[in-house]
């Protein structure tokens, strides 16, 4: 036997540095798509694949020892001697790295439908040992490896697995590794381009700043906040919001310009507060959502099994909350004269993730049914995609034919959107129907709505004649998220990234800039809304870009 050091801190950096051949990249797959699947149970021995005339085979037994103390068996030293020894570190580390959840949640969204299409999917990849898609052990291996003392990791929901063999359909593994390394490769340098084509654009339009304090700082005005109550018509219950309203130091203005903010799937009025802060203290009067049906409280009482998962009506709900509070604000200004001056006839809109899906909706872009009917109903291996956004977008198709998609606001005449939900769910025609001034944000490690399909590719699909990209280099789904930064889901701090409070000056500056520029008509403040600006920005540990219009090539 071969014994190796005690378990590294680092686990798989990328599929590539793992995958440097066809025999390397075939046992790499089967462990990380364990990893994805869950795959483990009552007496999971072997770990089963064909390859070309081969039958190669892992035993579980063999990478349990690895796992423990990264002992490497005869039967395993052949698979082990095609690897460096940075990624048998890399190895052992992902087989022992523990999600920090628990057997009430894992069943409460394995048997969601996000859930179900998710573990569907998964087993087309990992399967029985008669060669059926392995949906249900999977769904079993998760469960019971959470319930473990040994709590959810690799190697104990590969140990789990309710049948001797795990079969691993190594064609369309490979099949999808493929695929994703291109759009991973297409990507890097997409972005690469869209960095040198800001430059140059920074360079050929220099613009002076203007002579005062910069927009990433705080404004002259403290502010207060209230909590009321709205009605949007097709939920049961009433929802909340908040109202930042600035307190100004003379007499109060004629109109209070009104930014609505919409916040992500699992997350509240809390997670913007800062943005919000920062906005009503430049004099903005700031409305924060909480959209009940996707809310952080409503997720921890769903994954603790207390009430079912959001319904898909939440994709139509969500901007009609933004409808429903700007009615309520109209209503409660006739009984209230401090409330008259808020201008709600020119609205700009500010949403992250689904949130950034809800702004561009009521702004409107259109919902596309018939590009969801064609990409939904593919299977994996016609579509060979791990592009998880669609797993969201998909769920509009279990709406009745009947239902009305109109949820267009005309009052909204700004729309920033921050790793919004976008490729499918609204696709080309819908998001060319989109006509206020918009400002997509892009992260490029945000593998919950990557970065190429659902912002960097859509951008080129907007008419709006005002319009701009900003990509933010080592950002994350997460990166411009305040309070707790990932809401009621158990997220891993590796897909978290970077420390996000180190990215909210760039986003606070952004904003500000872009609403002065298109709700005030301060066109002073495009000169913020320029690479030259964003280069002020420290770039470590991000790095910013922003384009305003679109000669990129090389997109599929």
């Amino acid at each position: 036997m071969i014994k190796r050091s005690s378990l590294p801190q680092t686990y798989v950096h990328s599929l590539k540095d793992v995958l440097k051949n066809r025999i390397s990249r075939s046992l790499a797959l089967g462990l990380i798509s364990s990893l994805l699947t869950a795959t483990s149970g009552w007496s999971a021995e072997r770990i089963q694949f064909f390859y070309g005339p081969f039958e190669p085979t892992i035993w579980v037994e063999d990478l349990d020892r690895f796992a423990e103390d990264g002992e490497i068996t005869d039967r395993f030293r052949f698979y082990a001697k095609r690897l460096s020894e940075e990624q048998l570190d890399s190895l052992q580390a992902l087989l022992n790295r523990r999600f920090d959840i628990n057997s009430v949640m894992i069943s409460q969204f394995t048997y969601s439908p996000v859930g179900e299409r998710l573990l569907d999917r998964i087993g087309q990849v990992v399967q029985t040992d008669n060669f059926l898609n392995g949906f249900h052990a999977i769904r079993a291996a998760v469960i019971l490896a959470a319930a473990d003392d040994e709590g959810c990791t690799v190697i104990n929901v590969i140990r789990h697995f309710p049948l001797k063999t795990i079969q691993l359909n190594l064609p369309l593994a490979l099949q999808i590794l493929d695929e994703n390394q291109q759009i991973f490769q297409q990507r890097d340098a997409v972005v690469a381009q869209i960095r040198q084509q800001a430059e140059e654009a920074a360079a050929n339009n220099a613009m002076p700043l203007p002579n005062r304090a910069d927009p990433s700082q705080s404004g002259p005005y403290s502010w207060q906040r209230e909590t009321w109550t709205f009605q949007t018509p097709n939920r049961p219950d009433r929802s909340n919001a908040d109202l930042y309203r600035p307190n100004f130091n003379s007499a109060q203005p004629t109109s209070i310009l009104v930014i609505i903010i919409s916040h992500g799937i699992a997350s509240d009025r809390q997670t913007f507060s800062y943005l919000a802060a920062h906005l009503a203290s430049h004099g903005y009067a700031i409305v924060v959502l909480e959209h009940i049906g996707t809310s952080a409280e409503k997720f921890t009482r769903f994954l603790r099994g207390l009430e079912g998962a959001p319904d898909p009506r939440e994709l139509i709900s969500r901007p009609l909350d933004i409808t429903a509070a700007l009615d309520e604000l109209e209503n409660r200004a006739q009984a209230d004269p401090t409330l008259q001056a808020l201008n709600l006839a020119a609205v700009g809109v500010l949403g992250q993730s689904l949130g950034g899906y809800t702004v561009l909706a009521a702004g409107g872009a259109t919902l596309n049914r018939d590009k969801l009917a064609d990409r939904c109903g593919a299977t994996l291996e016609e579509r060979p995609t791990l592009n998880l956004s669609l797993l969201i977008q998909c769920r509009l198709l279990e709406l009745p034919s009947d239902t009305s998609l109109a949820v267009q606001d005309s009052r909204i005449k700004a729309v920033i959107a921050i790793n919004p939900l976008t490729s499918h769910v609204f696709g080309q025609e819908g998001l060319g129907q989109l006509q206020p001034p918009v400002m997509l944000i892009a992260g490029v490690n945000d593998y919950f709505a990557p970065a190429l399909p659902e912002q960097i590719e859509s951008f080129g699909w907007l008419k709006a004649e005002e319009k701009y990209l900003v990509v933010m280099e080592n950002g994350t789904h997460f990166s411009f998220l305040g309070g707790e930064n990932r809401g009621a889901l158990p997220v891993p701090d590796g897909l978290i990234g970077p420390d996000p409070k180190l990215a909210q000056p760039a986003l606070r500056s952004l904003s500000l800039s872009f609403f002065n520029r298109y709700l005030l008509n301060q066109t002073q403040d495009e000169a913020y809304l320029n690479q030259a600006y964003l280069d002020l920005f420290d770039p470590q540990p991000f790095r910013f870009s922003i384009i305003s219009d679109w000669p990129i090539s090389g997109l599929r």
